[in-house]
């Protein structure tokens, strides 16, 4: 019998990762410089809040938003 070259648990670890990877890339959009111009409607913007409830930057149209993009990495 042929030993793997890699643990089974980084050979699942792995595939996990890749499989993430995939998945977020999938998830994001991009958008042209032109579509992102100063006087444009800004892009659709999806997400859920503090409280779990999920919303659309749609539903402030008319509105002041403040965005606050950060991330942790």
């Amino acid at each position: 019998m042929m030993k793997s070259l890699m643990p089974r648990w980084l050979l699942g670890l792995t595939a996990a990762l890749l499989l993430s990877v995939h998945l977020a890339s999938a998830q994001a959009q991009k958008h042209s410089p032109a579509d992102l111009a100063i006087g444009k409607p800004a892009p659709e913007i999806s997400g859920v809040d503090v409280d779990g409830v999920k919303f659309k930057l749609s539903d402030y149209r008319g509105k002041v938003v403040v965005l606050d993009f950060w991330g942790d990495w």
